[in-house]
This record gives C-alpha cells, structure tokens and sequence, in this order.
C-alpha cells in the first residue's frame, strides 16, 4: 500500500467525517432475517458450504519451523494435522489412519520423521501422505498402499500464515484473497513473534460475535474510559469492501486521545513515540504512520479480523462450536526484539489492555444472543455504518448458493458496485 492509496484513505475519512447522509445512491438495506443466527438448517448451510470451502487460517508458519514438526487442527470439525515436510515445504493431512481411522499423531504439536499410527503401527511419509510400512501386510489380500494414503486438505501460506481450505480443488490462496491482501504485504510479518493468545467460548452465534468486530458504531457506547469518552471517532471511520466478502476499515482518534498522542490533529498521521515497543519493518513508511495515527484492521472471510498496528498486531479467529456457542481466539505479534518465554512488562501491560477490549466486547454478546432468539425482534435493521457485515452476509449466501436458501432468509445482493477493485 503506497502513499496515494493512504493519502485516497485519509479522503475517505473527511468525506465520512463531513457527510450528514449516506452517499447518494447508496442501497437501502432491508432488515437481515434474524433466522440467518437462529435457524439450524441456516447454520448447517453455513457448515457444509462456507467452513468447507473457505480459505481458514490454522496457524503460523513458525510454530513447525523444523523438518517433521507438527501441530494438530480440529476447528473444521474433522482431525487434522500441519507437517513441515522433507521438502521444507507446509502441507495438511487429515489425522486419520486409513486402516481403522486411529489418529496418526495423538500429540497436540511435536516433530517426528514418520508418521505413525499407535494402533496398529501403519506409517505415512511425512512429505507426501503415502504409506510406507504396513505390519504383516501379507495377510490382506489384493492390498495396495497407493490407496490407502493420508488424504490431503488443500493447505499454502501467506506472510507466515498457514491457511487451510477443505475443497481439495480450492482457488489458490492469493487468488481468495484478491487486493485485500494488500493489508499486509507491506510489513514485515515473516519476522514477528508470538506474544501471547488467548481463547475463550462465547453462548452466542459466530455471526454476532464476529459482527462485533466489523462496525464502530458501538465504540464511544461499549469502550469509553472512566473519563467518559472514547480512543476512536466513529464519524472517522472509512470503509473498504473487497470481492471475496473481506473488507477493511480504517478509523481516526478521537480529539482527546488526538491531544494526547501529540499529533495536531486527527489527520496528522506521523510516527508516534510508542515507548518501549520496536515498529515493525515496512516497505512503506506512510503506511506505517496510518497504522500508528488510527485504528486499522482488515477481515479475511470468513472468520478472520486483524486489527493492524505499527508494532503488532493481534489475529482474531471466530470458531462456531454449534449454532450457538463460538470459540474466539486471539494470537498477538510483535517484532521479536526480547530472548525467551518471558513476556516483557511493556507487552504484558499491551496484554491487559487489549483483553480489557476483548472482554468488554463479550459483556455484551451472551444477552444479545438471548434478546435476539426472543419473539421481540423480527429483523435486524443495518445502518451506512455497518455495511461490513452486510457484506459478510452477502458473501455467505454466494458461498452456499442463493438456491439453496429458503427465500425468507436470502440476502439482497446490493454492494457489488460499491467494491474495490
């Protein structure tokens, strides 16, 4: 992202800031059906054609650095694995031996030059899946092991993350992502190291937990200090939607918070003194500054938001358990600038800081769940400000097929025009 597309950003934002309407000839969102949260055949809809065939992210390139190294992946449903192979290069095997479906590795992550099976000792290559020893295979008959191989979930990486996408003939990764990928290609993420992570299960749909993550016309509502105002302005807030249901949107500060970072004004992006934290390495300074003057994230669909910053960022990963319960996972990054385990002061203060926001985005999410099944609400009404998750529920119904939706719960496909392409 160079300086015109920052400098196009920040136009974006004194348009939003100025205008006392939505853009003319934007489209009037009727309500979304509340039964796209509530209705069990909605959520296996969901399930059988958006989770199984969707670009996820697993994990992190770094966690299996080493030849053989492993880690297990169950948030699809099915068990898999992620192996480093000899070839050095990262691939996905589901964690089912093919004799009588025993895992092939037990442990959580770990390293090893074969897999094998602690049934009955069946072995797999760690590179391409094949099986390579079967235990007196003389008494089958007809056998042949090039049938029998760990079958393959379609795995490729992006700046040090590991994606994975049931759809054995799914699009390449880049090809998903489109320009959304353009949030990160210009820092350096192959150097950042993991801070913490964190998880916890949410009584709620996914849906209202991601949503959550997607507006900030609730901001100044849910996370205003004990002065009574807020870190960010949501009159601020510039928005881009991509082909693929991601989306971005990049906020200003509030005028308090403006007074006490030291900038002149809202606008003034420059770089800000952040302490005791390293800024990451970044092909663009402007960029840079963006990232350190607002509140930046981007959301990679369906489950992915990343709330950018100049030095880290955490990765939020939004799980449907069942139709309503959502394991959310945070991992935060930053710039490997301290040796060992111990997490320096200046992060763990960052950690307490943002599980506060995390936690007063939860506060809210187990009531809505219970008021949003109530016959109270018949629909949820969508404002300008909130297009990101129209955008979201769009992109869910491309992925399931309008002909496979009950027609009271189909969205109007009405944002095309307003992508960026």
């Amino acid at each position: 992202m160079d300086i015109t597309k920052v400098n196009e950003i920040k136009s974006k934002i004194h348009y939003e800031v100025g205008r006392t309407e939505p853009p003319e000839g934007f489209p009037k969102f009727h309500d979304i059906p509340k039964g796209r949260y509530t209705s069990q055949e909605f959520y296996d809809l969901e399930q059988k054609h958006v989770f199984s065939d969707s670009w996820v992210v697993a994990g992190r390139e770094d966690q299996i650095p080493n030849v053989g190294d492993f880690f297990t992946f169950k948030k699809l449903g099915e068990p898999m694995l992620l192996i480093r192979g000899k070839d050095g290069l990262i691939r996905c095997f589901y964690n089912t031996c093919q004799h009588r479906g025993a895992p092939v590795v037990r442990d959580e992550a770990g390293s090893s030059k074969r897999l094998r099976c602690q049934y009955h000792s069946w072995s797999y290559d760690i590179t391409d899946g094949s099986l390579v020893a079967v235990p007196d295979e003389h008494d089958f008959v007809d056998f042949d092991r090039t049938q029998r191989c760990l079958p393959k979930v379609s795995c490729e990486t992006f700046e040090g993350f590991i994606f994975v996408n049931k759809n054995p003939n799914a699009e390449p990764l880049l090809t998903s992502l489109g320009t959304a990928a353009e949030m990160l290609k210009p820092l350096d993420n192959l150097s950042l190291k993991e801070v913490y992570r964190e998880s916890i299960v949410i009584p709620c749909n996914w849906k209202v937990t991601a949503e959550a993550f997607l507006e900030v016309y609730h901001f100044k509502h849910i996370h205003s200090n004990k002065e009574g105002w807020a870190t960010l302005d949501s009159r601020r807030a510039a928005m881009g939607l991509y082909a693929g249901g991601h989306s971005r949107m990049i906020t200003g500060y509030s005028d308090q918070h403006v007074n006490l970072t030291g900038m002149q004004a809202w606008d003034d992006w420059k770089p800000l003194d952040n302490g005791d934290f390293k800024t990451m390495e970044s092909t663009s300074q402007e960029y840079l500054d963006m990232l350190d003057c607002t509140s930046t994230a981007v959301s990679y669909f369906p489950n992915t938001i990343i709330p950018l910053g100049s030095f880290g960022y955490p990765v939020l990963l939004f799980w449907p358990i069942n139709i309503e319960t959502t394991l959310l996972e945070w991992w935060y990054y930053g710039p490997a600038d301290w040796e060992g385990d111990a997490i320096p002061e200046h992060w763990q203060k960052r950690a307490k800081q943002f599980d506060q926001i995390m936690d007063e985005d939860k506060y809210n999410m187990a009531p809505m769940w219970e008021s949003l099944k109530s016959p109270a609400l018949s629909g949820v009404p969508i404002n300008y400000q909130e297009r990101r998750i129209w955008h979201l529920h769009e992109e869910i119904d491309r992925k399931i097929g309008y002909q496979n939706i009950p027609n009271e719960l189909l969205m109007d496909q009405v944002l095309e025009p307003h992508l960026e392409r």
